[in-house]
């Protein structure tokens, strides 16, 4: 933004076609320089929700696999406690399995009775 706006001087001896047509150039100027301001706060902006968005995914990443080892860990425990490996596995699988169901039950919605 190299231009700026600066007020003219008045002076008698400026007509009134001079003075509109200056308020047309500097009304201008204010325009441009007012979309330039408002782009460079919207990539601004849009560089910070970017760089949240990949905190984000990090965060999620890290939990999901959080949530790997735990089950990992229920299953070595059935283990440990004398049930067969493959029903162990088996079992938290099911588990699993059925909160993802009953979460995408809930995300659909109550059913009208009709």
């Amino acid at each position: 933004m190299s231009a700026e706006i600066r007020p003219s001087r008045p002076s008698k001896d400026r007509s009134l076609k001079q003075v509109v047509s200056d308020l047309r150039t500097d009304a201008g100027l204010l325009v441009r320089q007012e979309i330039a301001l408002a782009k460079a706060e919207v990539k601004d902006k849009a560089a910070g929700v970017a760089k949240q968005a990949a905190l984000f995914a990090g965060a999620g990443l890290l939990a999901y696999a959080g949530v790997l080892v735990l089950f990992a860990a229920v299953v070595l425990g059935l283990i440990a406690i004398g049930v067969a490996a493959w029903l162990a596995t088996l079992s938290v699988a099911i588990l699993v399995l059925l909160g993802a169901f009953l979460l995408v039950q809930r995300a659909r919605g109550p059913k009208d009775a009709t």
